[in-house]
């Protein structure tokens, strides 16, 4: 008898954190193999960039502080050159490697067996090229309706700063507010993201959805993603100490030391090699989060549709039963 994940039920808030770290324990191995099989080159060439940009990025950094202590600049211009070279170099990997890295976790969830625990590699990797140039589109949209919304928030918000004589009260209440709203909107897109992956729905529909089912369980919604942001944050702390601690002592000793021109320019190989281990634990970590929304939007939708309870009504009788967890 094989234990498998029961994907689609309702759970508390628990049960969302809970289930995440168990789903994410089981399958952690076969998701990052999956990862890796769909983005080898684009995985590998965003890493060598990221690795190069931190350490053009801590030249950048010893330059602006010899300027500060009124030393001369001894870096070239090919310096400041390369650096922009591979900031953008990174940037499009990493807007190729995103919809790709999603797609292939999500995929994941949606080609999962609840009956079996197996998952076929070639649906997700169909998906995976399916999905990407959609995942894109859907993104732009997000990207065009949030610049409306913060324009439109902002003119309103003027105008009630306005009315109320710009004081200090009304304007913290203002930003506490204008906070909250950038909250929901963070948890509403990104349950966006999920409604269009796994219903094949367009945008507009995707979107205007995932108003239905945040409806009834918005609060609880909102908990267990500000629960799952919080949870990704510490543990990312975790994941960053080494290059948190290395770059303070440094800077302690850039201080002590005044005479630091012959450092003004130059990259720091520690810092880049250290930074590359944080990369792939925040990589990591997105998995679990990208997980744990995965298992939000199947609660909402199981509250609102039932599927998963019908589909073990559907199953009773059958000849293999599963024992789920």
């Amino acid at each position: 008898m094989k234990k498998v994940f029961q994907i689609k039920k309702q759970r508390n808030l628990s049960a969302v954190i809970e289930d995440s770290f168990r789903f994410f324990k089981i399958n952690a191995k076969n998701i990052l193999k999956i990862v890796w099989e769909q983005n080898r080159i684009i995985l590998t060439g965003l890493i060598i960039t990221y690795f190069l940009y931190v350490f053009f990025y801590f030249g950048q950094l010893n330059n602006a502080y010899t300027f500060i202590r009124g030393n001369t600049i001894t870096t070239k211009t090919e310096a400041s050159s390369s650096f922009i070279l591979v900031a953008v170099t990174l940037f499009i990997l990493a807007l190729i490697f995103a919809p790709r890295f999603f797609a292939a976790i999500v995929g994941y969830l949606r080609v999962y067996d609840e009956q079996t625990g197996k998952v076929d590699t070639e649906k997700v990797k169909e998906l995976v090229q399916k999905k990407f140039w959609g995942l894109i589109g859907l993104t732009l949209v997000i990207i065009i309706l949030t610049l409306l919304i913060f324009l439109f928030s902002s003119l309103i918000f003027g105008g009630v700063m306005a009315l109320l004589g710009g004081g200090t009260t009304g304007a913290f209440i203002l930003i506490l507010l204008y906070f909250f709203m950038i909250i929901v909107g963070v948890l509403y897109f990104s349950l966006s993201y999920y409604v269009y992956f796994f219903e094949d729905i367009g945008f507009a529909e995707a979107i205007f959805k995932t108003k239905t089912y945040l409806k009834d369980k918005f609060w609880y919604s909102l908990g267990i993603f500000l629960l799952i942001v919080f949870l990704i944050w510490l543990i990312g702390l975790v994941v960053n100490a080494p290059v948190t601690l290395y770059v303070l002592l440094k800077s302690l000793w850039m201080v002590k030391n005044p005479d630091i021109t012959k450092y003004s320019g130059q990259g720091d190989l520690i810092v880049a090699s250290i930074s590359i281990v944080s990369f792939i634990g925040q990589m990591i970590l997105r998995v679990l989060m990208i997980i744990s929304m995965g298992l939000l939007y199947f609660s909402l939708r199981e509250h609102k549709t039932g599927e998963g309870i019908l589909g073990k009504i559907n199953q009773i009788g059958s000849k293999e039963d599963a024992e789920s967890f």
